[in-house]
């Protein structure tokens, strides 16, 4: 059995947990999926330097997109790459199909102005967002362990796309 296969919604809730916090294998940036991009963000407008930004609307949605992704066929060929010896880590972006309108993101919009032929992001308020449909996710996952293991993978980040 390799890093391609069914992973329950348990698995993915359990491996989501285990990463908060734990630094990246072979990195320094610790993993942020739950602190950083659900509910639990402490304050969804500190990142002003980027035009939009999402956070699922709860850790259900968060999870719900996860599992979509990796059961997806572009999720399972990534995973398989992992099975390569020398390769740690994947990145998976998935078009949700069988979620779509059962996940929700909130969003928060910085005001943007063309200067010249750039888009650049202004001072003024932010604009908010709540319950968003998610179109798509992305999930960046290393692997910690041989995959049979329980909890073989890292999900270093997942955050939705709308």
């Amino acid at each position: 059995m390799g890093y391609d296969r069914n992973y329950t919604r348990e698995e993915i809730h359990q491996i989501l947990c285990i990463s908060e916090r734990r630094l990246r294998p072979g990195g320094v940036h610790e993993g942020h999926a739950i602190s950083r991009h659900t509910e639990q963000r402490d304050d969804p407008f500190d990142r002003r330097n980027i035009k939009q930004d999402s956070t699922f609307a709860g850790r259900k949605d968060q999870i719900l997109a996860i599992e979509e992704a990796l059961h997806d066929p572009v999720g399972q060929a990534e995973l398989a790459k992992l099975n390569n010896h020398g390769v740690d880590s994947c990145k998976i972006t998935v078009q949700l199909s069988a979620q779509l309108g059962k996940i929700k993101a909130n969003v928060v919009r910085s005001p943007v102005v063309k200067i010249g032929n750039s888009n650049v992001i202004a001072q003024g308020p932010q604009q908010y967002l709540q319950m968003v449909d998610v179109t798509s996710v992305f999930v960046l996952i290393n692997k910690v362990l041989p995959a049979p293991a329980w909890a073989p993978l890292h999900i270093q980040t997942a955050f939705p796309s709308v």
